[in-house]
């Protein structure tokens, strides 16, 4: 009797593919979305959901929908709201794939009395001589995904499939456009799903208006702490911008740090963006078991390259970070992730950044 396997289906082609892969390699799958908060009517979110709908269909698979709309609002978009006016630049992607994904994926499988779940990410999984479950980099380094992925506990990791961990994204695309699992152009998902274009100010201004609203004129300072200027709430900038001071200056100019408790806006030429090393906190230990000190290749966002490191246990659940060369615009609230080789090794969230 085949094996089932409960495949998270998005709508897009590498969970489709992922389901297709499953089933050639003689797996019995079963689709499940889920439908997660927006806060307007979202058309490309049902237009992706009536899409997993129909690879099911064509793959002869059942498909299940969960609405997971108020979990979704009241644990991933209320906690980014509450570090985003703290000052932080949160990572709401990497949380919700461990409290909503992963959890709801294997309650369903249990329900289902499944085993086994699988998701259409980029990246590997491998058991190592001590048992535990250690995430890879995908094999197309360009699509890796296993960042996101670091907070996921080994009981979770036992039970999954990564089945596009070894594809190349090229060739999934012509192979999915081959089999008629996709007839056009299906765009890949970007920046964080319930901010409608991607635009902070708007969202807050019209999802949590009360929030921002005591949130009046501030400081714009340089790193000496001298007033250069004003501006119209903290939560207008990200770490790293360069635009919207509303003053010009001799030499460009970027947001180095946030100081929400005084509503200031601390800026900086780009040579005041480089950080020796980073605190980091609430520490998840993927590939090994927890070590005090270690080196490795730490990434600070997505989309970072990584940079060597030597990282040293304080207490606390903490680790500090040294990189070997210093690191342009770290933001407190983000994941940091250290890898060996193509193993995570261990994530954590940013706490502060150094300079010494």
């Amino acid at each position: 009797m085949p094996l089932k396997v409960l495949v998270a289906m998005s709508g897009g082609v590498d969970s489709a593919m992922a389901a297709w892969f499953l089933k050639e390699q003689g797996y019995e799958p079963l689709g499940l979305s889920f439908r997660l908060w927006r806060l307007k009517p979202d058309p490309q979110q049902e237009l992706a959901l009536t899409r997993a709908g129909a690879v099911c269909e064509k793959l002869a698979i059942p498909h299940l929908i969960e609405d997971l709309q108020a979990e979704f609002e009241a644990v991933v978009v209320r906690k980014f709201i509450d570090e985003y006016l703290a000052g932080l630049t949160p990572n709401p992607c990497v949380f919700c794939n461990r409290v909503v994904k992963w959890s709801n994926l294997l309650r369903v499988a249990d329900a289902q009395a499944i085993a086994q779940v699988a998701t259409g990410h980029y990246a590997r999984l491998r058991q190592a001589p001590d048992r535990r479950w250690q995430i890879l980099k995908a094999c197309d380094k360009s699509k890796d995904q296993s960042y996101a992925l670091w907070q996921l506990p080994q009981d979770a990791l036992a039970r999954t499939l990564f089945p596009m961990g070894d594809k190349r994204k090229a060739d999934i695309k012509r192979l999915a456009q081959e089999i008629g699992l996709f007839t056009e152009e299906v765009r890949e998902s970007q920046d964080v799903c319930f901010i409608p274009e991607n635009d902070y100010r708007r969202f807050f201004r019209d999802y949590a208006p009360d929030a921002i609203s005591h949130i009046g004129e501030g400081e714009l300072v340089d790193e000496s702490g001298k007033v250069v200027g004003r501006h119209h709430g903290f939560f207008n900038f990200t770490i790293g911008q360069r635009r919207g001071f509303g003053i010009g200056f001799k030499e460009r100019m970027y947001v180095k740090a946030l100081d929400a408790p005084q509503n200031r806006v601390v800026i900086a030429a780009d040579s005041g963006l480089l950080f020796t090393g980073m605190i980091i906190r609430g520490i998840n230990w993927v590939g090994k078991s927890p070590m005090e000190q270690f080196t490795g290749t730490v990434k600070i966002r997505y989309n970072h390259q990584g940079a060597p490191a030597t990282l040293l246990a304080l207490s606390g659940n903490q680790y500090r970070v040294v990189f070997e060369q210093a690191q342009r615009a770290i933001c407190p609230g983000q994941s940091a992730v250290a890898y060996q080789d193509d193993a995570l090794i261990m994530g954590g969230v940013i706490e502060t950044a150094l300079t010494e």
